[in-house]
C-alpha cells in the first residue's frame, strides 16, 4: 500500500502524464476517512477536495434529510457536472497547502530511548545552511515518540516504526512535489530509513546522514546509489560507541535480524566511504550529535559536499577497550544474562522466604526485567 501511495503521487506529478478528474467530498463530521487521507491526491492538478458541512460518513450520501439534503444534493450535482479546470475545491488539507517552492524536504529521526530533543538543534543549522545556499528547505522532526529498549529488539515493534515513516515520506512527497527529500538519522532512526528503502521500493532519498548506526556493516547502498534510489551516505562513527558495538553486534554476527554495527565497523560498500570521515568522533553513541558538528552535517545534507567538522571533534582511533568489548558481544550477552540469573536466584530466595512459590518468584523476577526494559 505505501508503494502504491507513492507511485500515484509520482505518477500524478509526472509532466507527461494525465490523471482523469477526481473529486472527493468529504464531510466535516466524517469519522471513518480522515482529512489528511487526501494528501496524496491532492498533489494531483485534476483533484478537487470539496468539504461538506454538518455531513458525516453515511450522510453524505442522504439527499433526503430535511435540513441538508438540498445542500448535499447539489454539492453532488455541481461535482459530477462541472468541468474540472471551473471546479473550486479547498485545497487545503489541516491548514497546510501544497508548497510549490519547496527546493529540499530533510527528515531529522532520533533513535530509541530519545525524545529527539536534539533534532530541532540540527534543523536549525539546516535552515541556516539553507539561507546560505540560497535553498527553500523544509525540515520534519515529528518523532515516533519514546522507544525503549525491549520494543527495539522485537522486529514487528521495528517496522510499526518503519510504517510510521514512510506515512510521513509519502505526505512530504505529495506536499512538496518539487522537492528533494533528504534525511538525517541515529542510532533507530538509522534504521527507519535502511528498512525502508530495503522493504518499499518507491521510496528514493537524496542525501544520507547517519550518526550512530545500527544498520549492519553490509548494507547495500552501492546498489541503491545504483538504481538511482540514493545520491550520497555520510556515516559518521563514534570512538566509544559502546551500545552499538556491543548490542547490536551479536544479533549482526548471528545474522538474527536486520540490525548490525555500521555505526561502529563503518559499512563496507564504497559509496558511505566516499562521504564518510577516516576518523572517529571523540565519546559514545550521542558523539556525532553534538552542536560543533551540526554545520558540517548540515551543508552535507543541502549540497552532498563532505566539509570536516572542528578537528577536535575527531580522533584517530577507536577506544581500544570498547573494541575489544564489540569483538566480545557474544560473551558480553552471556556475562548479561548470567547476571541477571544471579540476580534473579537471589530475589527469588528471598520471596520464597517469604512464602511465595519458586515458580511465583520466577514469574515475578521475570516481570520486572521485561518491566524495565519496556520503559527504560
Amino acid at each position: 500500500m505505501a508503494n502504491l501511495r507513492v507511485q500515484w503521487i509520482r505518477l500524478s506529478q509526472a509532466a507527461d502524464f494525465q490523471l482523469p478528474p477526481t473529486i472527493q467530498l468529504l464531510g466535516d463530521l466524517d469519522d471513518v476517512v480522515a482529512e489528511e487521507d487526501n494528501v496524496d491526491v491532492l498533489a494531483d492538478a485534476n483533484f478537487r477536495y470539496i468539504k461538506l458541512r454538518d455531513t458525516g460518513h453515511s450522510s453524505i450520501c442522504n439527499f433526503q434529510d430535511a435540513e441538508m439534503g438540498a445542500y448535499r444534493r447539489t454539492k453532488f450535482l455541481q461535482a459530477v457536472t462541472t468541468p474540472i479546470a471551473q471546479l473550486e475545491g479547498d485545497g487545503v488539507v489541516n491548514g497546510q497547502e501544497v508548497g510549490q517552492t519547496i527546493d529540499h524536504v530533510v527528515f531529522v529521526m532520533h533513535g530509541i530511548r530519545d525524545m529527539g530533543l536534539w533534532t530541532i538543534r540540527v534543523s536549525e543549522a539546516v535552515e541556516t545552511a539553507a539561507q546560505q545556499l540560497g535553498q527553500s528547505v523544509e525540515t520534519i522532526t515529528a518523532g515516533y515518540g519514546y522507544f525503549p529498549m525491549l520494543r527495539f529488539l522485537f522486529f514487528g515493534a521495528r517496522q510499526v516504526n518503519v510504517r510510521w515513516f514512510m506515512d510521513r515520506y509519502t505526505e512530504a512527497l505529495a506536499r512538496y512535489p518539487h522537492a528533494k527529500i533528504s534525511y538525517v538519522g541515529h542510532s533507530n532512526g538509522t534504521y527507519l530509513l535502511a528498512s525502508a528503502l530495503e522493504r518499499y521500493r518507491a521510496c528514493r532519498i537524496h542525501h544520507v546522514a547517519f550518526a550512530g548506526s545500527v544498520v549492519p556493516k553490509q548494507y547495500p547502498w552501492d546498489r541503491l546509489r545504483a538504481e538511482g534510489r540514493v545520491q550520497a551516505i555520510r556515516n559518521d562513527i563514534a570512538s566509544a560507541d559502546w551500545i552499538v558495538g556491543v548490542f547490536p553486534g551479536l544479533f549482526e554476527l548471528l545474522h538474527w535480524a536486520d540490525l548490525g554495527t555500521a555505526g561502529h565497523n563503518g559499512f563496507q560498500d564504497d559509496t558511505p566511504k566516499e562521504s564518510s570521515f577516516d576518523r572517529y568522533f571523540q565519546g559514545g553513541h550521542g558523539a556525532a550529535l553534538t552542536p560543533a558538528n551540526h554545520p558540517s552535517l548540515a551543508w552535507f545534507i543541502l549540497t552532498g559536499e563532505r566539509i570536516p567538522p572542528d578537528p577536535t571533534l575527531l580522533v584517530d582511533q577507536q577506544n581500544g577497550l570498547i573494541a575489544t568489548l564489540a569483538k566480545l558481544c557474544w560473551l558480553v550477552w552471556l556475562l548479561i544474562v548470567v547476571a541477571l540469573g544471579l540476580v534473579g536466584l537471589g530475589v527469588t530466595m528471598g520471596l520464597t522466604g517469604l512464602g511465595l512459590s519458586p515458580t511465583l518468584a520466577w514469574g515475578a523476577y521475570g516481570l520486572l526485567v521485561l518491566l524495565l526494559m519496556y520503559t527504560l
